[in-house]
This record gives structure tokens, C-alpha cells and sequence, in this order.
């Protein structure tokens, strides 16, 4: 009996001890660290994009290109593909290295943390309105992404992110000319990505552009992202803002804004005529900048002169007869004698 005391005694310490323990452990964690716990539970794998201070809200605005003034505006719409030159840079990282990551999966991040407003991808027309506002579950239903959602939360797994099947982005410009600043320049409206599924033999089954993102609301982010242009050189020295802003892409025309709003391989049934149309077009564009500045032919008209000198015949000299420099008849020296 005296020793089952002992043992009840023992195994009651032992719990007290125990018990004290984790509440001493419970009280060493501070109500800041179990909220910041709690939220990155609730918060999607891997790394999170910054979101927008006030400040940067503000710049953003005083960056806005405006072209209400502009009185000339082509639309050109060009198709990067990734494999392709520097587009690769909006290509890798395909998984996230620490806080780098590829264009895509910043868009698809932002997206999940609500910060980035995406429009349906229609049939030739962007309309960026609230009615055709991309509902991100309906993204994840049709990626076939596992997700699990906690009010307007999505946690899923990062390595789900179809990074690797973004190949190629649709990209809005439009080249403008504002008479009143006097500015000829181009801006990037919006851009497409667009996945490139492949079946089992690695034969690119089809295109699937996913929808458009208004540049102006991705600018701040992409200002802030790093990227590597070269492998030469590499230092990151350079953004995405400054990638699309400096136009460091590689992209094929395949539409302008028309009225028929038909792409260029509607009008042009072959190769050989889609490629002149796209070269067409690209000298379009740049003999219109030359057309705005008027050449003063007047600044040299010595160099008119020479010109003309040279190119006329040249005249054959006329035999010369020595001259009589004084007004006295001349006489020879038998005259003389």
C-alpha cells in the first residue's frame, strides 16, 4: 500500500511538471508571433510578392503615359516567344530560387493574394470592365490546381504553378505622337499569358491564352522585380519595367487594330505574305518618326556649288597669246639697229 502511494505521488509530480512546462513554453511565444504563425499557415507555399506601399501607389500614377492628347495612335499586338533570344529572361527562373521568380508565377501570386485585377481573354477585344474581371478560382478550376480556400484566401501548392508551360506572352503597344508635348513614343497596354500545353510525344497540342493584365496596374510590381538579361553579363542591373519599358523583347506582329478586327493571318494566307505584311508594317511605324522631322537643305549651299562644279564638263583650254602690256608699237632688234 505504501508503495502504491509513492507511485501515485511520483506520477502526479511528474504531470505537474510537465504541465508547467508547456505553459512556461506557451507564455515565452508572444501574441505577435502567433498571429505571424497563424497568417503564414494561412498563406500560400513558398515565397509572397510585396505588396504596394502608398508610395509606390503615388509614383505609379506620375509614370502613366496619357494618350488623350496623342493625335496619331497604331495598335500593334506582337507575340513573344520565350525560347526566343532575350524573351527567356521572362521564362527562368521556372521554379522560384529565394525571393526570384519568373514572370508568371509573380502574376499568379499577386492574383492569389488579391493585389492584381486580370480581364478575360475574348475573341479579339479587350474590354476591362467589373463584368469580364477574372474570378481566381475559376483560374485554379481550370489549371486543374489542387486549392484549399479560407474566406478570400487560396492555399495551394506553389510547385502547382504551370510556370514551365508559360511559353510565349501576347503583348499590347500602342505608338503614338502627342503633338502638344511634341512626343513620339510607344506604351505597353497589356499583356497575355498565353500556356502551350504538349501531349505525350512533346508535340505542342494547342495555345491557350489565359487573360489580359492592364500594364499600368503590374508596373509597380515588375519595377521591383530583378531580372537577367544576358549571360554574359551577370549582373542584375535591369526590371521587368525596364524589359518591356526599354522594349528588350523580340516580337512578331500578328495583329493591328483594324476595323474588320481580323489578325494578319486572316487577311494573308501565306507564309510569304505574312511576311511581308509584319515588314509592312514595322516600316510603317518607323517612317513615320522620320516623317516628322522636316531635313533644312538650305543649312550647306557650298556643298550645292561643289556639286555642280564637279559634275559639269570641264572646259578645254584656248590656246594663249602673250599679251601687250604697253601702248608703243613693238619692234624687233634688226629694227632697232
Amino acid at each position: 500500500m505504501k508503495k502504491i502511494f509513492q507511485l501515485t505521488a511520483i506520477l502526479f509530480s511528474f504531470l505537474c511538471v510537465a504541465q508547467f512546462g508547456y505553459a512556461q513554453e506557451e507564455q515565452t511565444e508572444s501574441l505577435r508571433e502567433r498571429l505571424a504563425r497563424r497568417q503564414q499557415e494561412q498563406q500560400p507555399q513558398g515565397a509572397t510578392v510585396p505588396r504596394l506601399s502608398v508610395r509606390a501607389e503615388k509614383m505609379n500614377e506620375t509614370q502613366t503615359k496619357d494618350l488623350s492628347n496623342a493625335t496619331w495612335v497604331r495598335e500593334v499586338y506582337r507575340v513573344l516567344d520565350l525560347g526566343k533570344g532575350t524573351n527567356a529572361a521572362l521564362y527562368y527562373p521556372v521554379e522560384p530560387i529565394g525571393d526570384r521568380m519568373n514572370l508568371f508565377t509573380m502574376i499568379f501570386k499577386l492574383m492569389a493574394q488579391g493585389d492584381l485585377v486580370a480581364y478575360n481573354f475574348l475573341d479579339g477585344r479587350e474590354v476591362f470592365n467589373d463584368e469580364n474581371k477574372v474570378n481566381f478560382k475559376d483560374v485554379l478550376e481550370r489549371l486543374n490546381i489542387p486549392y484549399q480556400q479560407n474566406g478570400n484566401t487560396f492555399i495551394f501548392n506553389e510547385m502547382d504553378i504551370p510556370s514551365n508551360e508559360v511559353l510565349a506572352y501576347y503583348v499590347k503597344e500602342a505608338w503614338y505622337f502627342d503633338q502638344s508635348n511634341s512626343v513620339l513614343d510607344t506604351k505597353t497596354i497589356a499583356i497575355c499569358p498565353v500556356l502551350l500545353r504538349q501531349d505525350d510525344f512533346d508535340v505542342i497540342s494547342g495555345k491557350y491564352p489565359q487573360f489580359w493584365i492592364p500594364y499600368e496596374n503590374l508596373r509597380p510590381y515588375a519595377a521591383r522585380m530583378p531580372i537577367m538579361t544576358s549571360d554574359l553579363n551577370n549582373a542584375i542591373t535591369k526590371t521587368v519595367d525596364d524589359y518591356f519599358r526599354m522594349r528588350l523583347f523580340e516580337g512578331e506582329i500578328y495583329k493591328t487594330t483594324n476595323m474588320e478586327n481580323k489578325i494578319l493571318a486572316e487577311k494573308y494566307k501565306t507564309e510569304e505574305e505574312l511576311k511581308q505584311a509584319r515588314e509592312k508594317i514595322e516600316g510603317e511605324l518607323t517612317s513615320f518618326e522620320k516623317s516628322l522631322w522636316v531635313v533644312n537643305d538650305s543649312i550647306n549651299p557650298q556643298n550645292t556649288n561643289t556639286k555642280k562644279s564637279n559634275n559639269s564638263k570641264p572646259k578645254t583650254p584656248k590656246a594663249s597669246k602673250p599679251k601687250n602690256t604697253s601702248s608703243s608699237p613693238t619692234y624687233s632688234a634688226r629694227d632697232r639697229r
